[in-house]
């Protein structure tokens, strides 16, 4: 299994990926810290020295380095640095004649996790090839869109892009009446109201009667929709139109992320 799991730990999540390697330890460290090596699959040049406490700069073709630090050199056996917030973490583990590969990452930003996924994933790729002894892979836009499609529907995004959520925006938790759930407004020059809910603990509506058509998609998580007394799970991916004159409520669990939109009536004010 070459594909990156996302593990919750806490209030963060870690990207995780393990690679069963041909090849001793010994020599995948040296992939893993050498300079020529790195040239081969890593996505930027790291400058610095290798040793607990090293302070390190990563060095692409155009723009200025990014920064980092080494907490943990054990070779052959963990190396751990940050860059630029994210932690990345090395593991080998010896397995007959080769080796276990672990790389797992906990990102700075949740949102970036699907595009992280798939650029550590073909990284990893070309580690594989240069331990190998081959070339590396040439860069395939078809497979790495497909890629990252896999991951974003597989991940989500975990929350809503900053520019979405400012303070401007922000439903108060009073008027919205459903604790736990944040909440953003939007309102379009036609009256035509959008509102993006954020469940951070499992949450329940209140049972109203619609007197407007309300559009529902569900982005990440499940939502429970109980419609005229019958219970609807809508899991990420799932879009559904409320009729006019329906009686409705809802359920949200933890970490599920909605968008709701209806015209001319404030769901900011009057739920969701």
């Amino acid at each position: 299994m070459k594909n990156g799991t996302l593990i919750t730990k806490g209030n963060h999540v870690e990207l995780r990926f393990e690679r069963r390697l041909a090849h001793r330890p010994e020599k995948v460290w040296r992939a893993l810290t050498e300079s020529q090596e790195l040239a081969h699959w890593f996505p930027a040049r790291i400058e610095g020295a290798r040793e607990v406490g090293a302070e390190l700069r990563f060095f692409f073709a155009e723009g200025e380095p990014g920064k980092g630090k080494i907490s943990v050199f054990d070779p052959p056996r963990v190396l751990e640095y940050t860059w630029e917030g994210d932690v990345l973490r090395w593991e080998l583990e010896p397995e007959g004649t080769g080796c276990l590969l672990i790389f797992t990452t906990i990102p700075a930003d949740r949102a970036n996790v699907a595009r992280d996924a798939t650029g550590w994933h073909f990284c990893l790729d070309n580690l594989e090839a240069a331990v190998d002894g081959k070339p590396a892979a040439g860069f395939d836009k078809e497979r790495f869109s497909a890629l990252n499609a896999e991951y974003a529907a597989r991940f989500g995004l975990g929350s809503f892009p900053a520019f979405m959520t400012s303070e401007a925006n922000r439903v108060a938790e009073g008027a919205l009446r459903i604790p736990g759930v944040e909440a953003y407004a939007f309102t379009g020059a036609d009256g035509t109201e959008l509102l993006l809910c954020h469940a951070k603990t499992d949450a329940n509506t209140d049972e109203q009667w619609r007197d407007y058509d309300e559009y529902l998609a569900v982005l990440e998580g499940s939502y429970v929709l109980r419609i005229n007394g019958m219970d609807m799970e809508l899991r990420a991916g799932r879009e559904f139109v409320v009729p006019r004159g329906a009686r409705v409520s809802g359920r949200f669990s933890a970490g599920t992320r909605t968008i709701h939109a209806v015209s001319g009536r404030s769901l900011g004010r009057g739920g969701a």
